[in-house]
């Protein structure tokens, strides 16, 4: 599928708009791929746009709250990725809250708590990522 987000690191008036479009590319490389290697340029990508933008902080947070909410493809990963870094406490909050919700899917409840683990130091998926695993040595 083709990108629906500019290549390389050209800046776009609207980050958040650019920041959707990164989110639309992670969806495709995960639905077409198996492994993070094949997304982890996007991650980075998302991870960037995120770090340089920080008055877009709460419209990010709204995106990040609905790729949680709707759970597909490249959810996980995304999440994981960008707030192992970030940690931010809106994210934080709105991944326990469907942890703790009850009568949730054990299916939706395990990527719930993998999401969730990604906010410790001791995450245990930072090895498959490029990003952290430079960081344990």
């Amino acid at each position: 599928m083709e990108s629906t987000s500019p290549l390389g690191e050209h800046p776009t008036a609207d980050p958040v708009s650019e920041f959707r479009g990164i989110v639309q590319d992670i969806r495709d490389a995960v639905e077409e791929s198996c492994g993070v290697e094949s997304v982890e340029r996007d991650l980075e990508r998302a991870l960037d746009v995120l770090k340089s933008n920080p008055g877009s902080r709460e419209a990010f947070e709204e995106v990040l709250v609905s790729v949680i909410e709707s759970l597909g493809e490249g959810a996980v990963e995304l999440i994981s990725f960008t707030m192992h870094e970030l940690r931010w406490q809106a994210v934080e909050e709105a991944v326990t809250a469907r942890v703790s919700a009850p009568g949730r899917n054990v299916s939706d409840l395990r990527l719930y708590e993998a999401m969730l683990d990604a906010f410790s130091d001791s995450w245990r998926d930072r090895d498959l990522y490029a990003r952290f695993d430079r960081q344990d040595g």
